[in-house]
């Protein structure tokens, strides 16, 4: 469990508002059957792109400590969790490290992706805990070879707009290839060229691991947001044609969950990935039921409104004495957006829609649990034997 005690040093009214927010979350897993933690019968497995975690690239603000014990709740109902999105300072993900406890929970990321084509300078990563799952000390970013160059048009091939990164690790009897990705997202138009790069880049680390799991003695899972709009789609059917078998949802991964860009797919050993209630069609978590709802606006307008303020007094003085042209125009139009959210209710209404998914994430969390305990299969093939 998270590390609760430094919330006694907050001041009475955000201590109770954070307890009252963590209180409905587990609330929520409990009534929604999220799986309990097993020492040694199964493994909680899962992905989540934490938007833009945490860069403040989009001047909505940083995260708050009520937002990272939020996150850190719902990350610590996991054995093992692939997170997108981690920004160039690791200091918040440390933070979160520290809330998780960090005698319990590491974390393996990649550098950051210096891509000119969508990279966004994000890192991608793992965060597991130390005493369920064991890193094995393999990990390496996927380079593709020249014969599997993604191409958007016959005279450009190109490798990923953000590298996709895969670590070995063993829970028990179960050594996995865990893979995670952030696929280029480009366009919704089916025939545009930028949604043909999606599809390929989908198709080709598809491939790619896919004759990587042919030579290898670990069952391999590719999870991440992919962009794939729905079942069905071409995005989502380059993953079956290549033999991965993808954890269906009923409903979206996005913030209103009408779309399923993150998935959770297989590429296994024979009877060696097993599914815990494999016909379960609800394994996506909609954190926005107990924590930063609609009905909370009034709870966070002044906090909201203060952290527009301070940064519209930055803005404003930037637009006058900043040192290159690019950046007082940049600080002019941070003036104008945020003196516009700040003049009417409706205005500010709309801005807490989105700034809420700054402070927890525009994706939601998807998540398996995996039987890893084979022992007593193997005890019958010894039997077997004479």
């Amino acid at each position: 469990m998270p590390y609760y005690s430094p919330l006694k040093k907050l001041k009475s009214g955000d201590r109770s508002r954070i307890v009252g927010g963590l209180e409905r979350i587990r609330t929520q897993l409990e009534n929604e059957n999220f799986p309990s933690k097993k020492a040694t019968e199964s493994l909680i497995l899962g992905t989540w792109n934490i938007r833009n975690f945490d860069d403040d690239r989009f001047n909505y603000g940083n995260r708050t400590t009520e937002s990272m014990y939020y996150i850190a709740e719902i990350i610590s109902r996991f054995d093992v969790i692939a997170v997108q999105e981690i920004c160039t300072d690791l200091w918040p993900l440390k933070q979160l490290m520290n809330i998780l406890g960090r005698n319990t929970y590491d974390y393996i990321v990649t550098d950051v992706s210096h891509s000119g084509i969508g990279g966004n300078q994000e890192r991608l990563g793992f965060i597991y805990n130390k005493s369920k799952v064991r890193f094995t000390g393999v990990a390496g970013e996927i380079v593709l070879p020249d014969r599997l160059l993604i191409s958007e048009v016959a005279t450009k091939k190109r490798q990923f707009s953000r590298t996709p990164f895969g670590v070995e690790f063993q829970s028990e009897w179960f050594k996995f290839y865990f893979s995670t990705v952030h696929i280029y997202f480009g366009s919704n138009s089916n025939k545009s060229i930028k949604y043909k790069r999606r599809v390929e880049e989908i198709s080709k680390v598809a491939k790619y691991l896919a004759k990587e799991a042919k030579n290898s003695d670990a069952n391999h899972i590719l999870v991440g947001d992919f962009n794939i709009k729905a079942v069905g789609s071409a995005g989502f059917n380059a993953l079956e044609k290549n033999g991965f078998t993808v954890i269906k949802n009923r409903e979206g991964s996005n913030r209103d969950q009408t779309k399923f860009y993150d998935q959770i797919s297989f590429r296994s050993k024979k009877n060696e990935l097993a599914l815990l209630e494999p016909n379960r069609d609800d394994r996506v978590f909609q954190f926005f039921n107990s924590v930063y709802r609609k009905e909370d606006y009034k709870l966070y307008k002044p906090i909201m409104k203060k952290m527009m303020e301070k940064k519209l007094a930055v803005a404003k003085d930037l637009s006058t004495t900043g040192r290159t042209k690019k950046i007082r125009g940049d600080a002019a139009k941070q003036v104008k957006s945020l003196t516009e959210a700040l003049r009417t209710e409706t205005n500010m209404k709309a801005h807490y829609e989105e700034w809420r998914t700054f402070q927890m994430s525009d994706h939601l969390p998807l998540w398996v649990e995996i039987k890893i305990n084979f022992s007593q299969q193997y005890l019958d093939y010894i039997k077997s034997l004479d």
